[in-house]
């Protein structure tokens, strides 16, 4: 097969898994599916090898694997028949806590088994306690291991009852999971179309060749764009209390054409539910290599094989079962941001500062008319600043779910947004600035009280700048105007306000190389305020944006023309 011939069907394999992902988004029942777009459809062949994945959410871009690996061992090829599903959300196995639920089909075409398709995403109510303050993942929810849903195209009944038994809004989760299967089936219809279309019996020689390919343009890459060396840097978290201090130690050894990601000295486990599991360390390591590496290169699994990950067992990014995990993208999410801290100083073009991240909400509610519900919207903080690009107000970065749209919340939870604007001056100063944070307040307009589970990512530790770039500002919560920590559950009462403030991203370069008319477009569209202005650039604006002076501009004994 020539380079035209392989890219064309390399891409038909990945658009059927983005058509296929359309189905959850139309179908699904949780707004975290399908207005956040929480999820993810992947292809495997008959080993279990990722060959293709749509543009769903990165965290599930390697995490995934483990769970079907673990699926051929239990069932092995030759007992899995047309019409099963499997289904499991272990943390070890699937993506780090319990709310991540993976359901397997084995694909077959003209009776022949030729792969297995993934479906899996985040759902809101598992079941478990209705706070954050888990001591092991036994109070987190239902834990399923891999078993199987549907056996030959009937449901088995028995997992059903015990899945819907376990949870508060039974039939919310069950549409998402059918959601998830309706995928996997048109995955399968559309894969036997194009085995067909190009008379091929199976999928095997083209996956061997994608995975075998991106293997070699991966290791050519890194010989090519990465200098060799040992990459050091320390990265602190915000954690459960002030007392307890979590870090990240990441060291990259870069050498020929392979990369080792070893996180030895990292915090050990905590006794709270911010531990992540290594399946989840390990997603995030390999999204964040691959964004300086190999970028343009569609997600399979050849693209990682130059790629080594080691976390020490029993730390925050390694926790050992039944560790607390609730939380885990508190942990998770900021492991590119460890790792781009250490490549930033040798190949600073090829990442971006760090990012407000997000605050996630786990709201569960009882309706005026008695019905359950249970939503998780999410909130963006401010994209940290690129090389040559300021960053973007109210982006989600690493993970790429989507900000959960204001009409959908009051939709479907009895609450109104009082005000959602972006944060002036929360973007970290630099030549190019951090992205605007933002800041929202919900108002409980329902009888009985609602219990929130806040998760705010960036409330102690704000965003870092780059390069000499500046940090972003932090987060906060409030309950009716009284301060809280970070990470936090709250019971509302009707007329009760909770107002929540998202991080800013922070800033790459010295602030001083700035341009003026930039700083002043800023004021006019009021990411910063004229004593921001002032106080991050040494310049002079007006409210409405004009320089009040056309010389001077004066910071910490820096002086420039503009």
């Amino acid at each position: 097969m020539d380079a035209v011939d392989l890219e064309i069907q390399w891409q038909r394999l990945i658009s059927l898994l983005a058509e296929s992902a359309l189905t959850v988004i139309r179908t699904a029942f949780s707004k975290v599916v399908s207005e956040g777009g929480d999820f993810g459809c992947l292809l495997y062949d008959r080993q279990g090898r990722m060959v293709a994945q749509d543009s769903g959410v990165s965290s599930k871009l390697a995490a995934s694997p483990r769970t079907v690996e673990a699926a051929l061992k239990k069932y092995p090829l030759d007992t899995l028949n047309p019409g099963d599903i499997l289904i499991s959300n272990d943390p070890w196995l699937v993506c780090g806590h319990l709310y991540d639920v993976s359901v397997i089909k084995p694909l077959f075409h003209h009776g022949k088994l030729v792969g297995l398709g993934e479906c899996f995403g985040h759902l809101p109510d598992v079941g478990g306690s209705l706070n954050n303050n888990s001591r092991e993942v036994y109070e987190e929810g239902v834990f399923l291991p891999v078993v199987r849903l549907i056996e030959k195209g009937r449901d088995n009944q028995e997992v059903w009852d015990i899945i819907r038994s376990n949870v508060r809004v039974a039939n919310q989760l069950e549409g998402d999971v059918r959601a998830f299967i309706a995928a996997l089936d048109s995955i399968e219809r559309r894969l036997s179309s194009f085995l067909d279309q190009y008379q091929a019996s199976d999928l095997q020689s083209l996956a061997d060749l994608i995975i075998s390919k991106s293997e070699q343009a991966t290791r050519a890459n890194i010989r090519k764009n990465i200098p060799p060396g040992v990459y050091t840097n320390t990265f602190a978290l915000d954690g459960m209390d002030a007392d307890e201090p979590l870090t990240i130690q990441v060291a990259i050894k870069v050498e020929g054409d392979s990369i080792t990601v070893d996180y030895t000295g990292t915090s050990k486990q905590s006794g709270r539910a911010v531990n992540c599991t290594e399946v989840y360390a390990y997603a995030w390591s390999l999204y964040a290599v691959r964004c300086f590496v190999s970028p343009n290169i569609p997600i399979n699994t050849g693209l990682f094989i130059p790629i080594q990950i080691k976390a020490p067992l029993g730390s925050i990014l390694s926790a050992r079962h039944p560790a607390p995990v609730r939380m885990k993208s508190s942990t998770g999410t900021f492991i590119p941001f460890a790792i781009f801290g250490a490549m930033a100083k040798v190949i600073p073009e090829r990442v971006l500062a760090e990012s407000g991240n997000k605050c996630i909400l786990r709201c569960f509610a009882t309706g005026d008319d008695g019905r359950a519900l249970a939503e998780t919207p999410h909130f963006m903080g401010g994209l940290g600043a690129r090389y040559s690009k300021d960053g973007i107000a109210c982006m989600g970065f690493p993970g790429a779910g989507g900000e959960t749209p204001v009409e959908m919340i009051e939709n479907s939870l009895p609450v109104t947004i009082l005000h959602k604007r972006l944060t002036a001056d929360s973007g970290g100063p630099g030549r190019f600035r951090g992205g605007a944070g933002q800041e929202l307040a919900i108002r409980a307009e329902a009888k009985a009280p609602m219990i929130m589970m806040v998760q705010n990512m960036k409330v102690d530790n704000p965003a870092a700048g780059y390069i000499g770039g500046g940090p972003g500002g932090l987060g906060m919560n409030r309950l009716n105007g009284k301060k809280l920590p970070g990470k936090c559950t709250v019971t509302l009462n009707r007329g009760d306000v909770l107002e929540i403030g998202i991080a800013g991203g922070g800033g790459m370069f010295d602030p001083a190389q700035r341009a003026a008319d930039a700083v002043a477009r800023d004021v006019i569209d009021k990411v910063l305020t004229p004593a921001g202005a002032k106080r991050d650039y040494g310049i002079k604006v007006t409210k409405s944006g004009a320089l009040a002076s056309g010389k001077a501009r004066a910071k910490q004994g820096r002086v420039k023309n503009v």
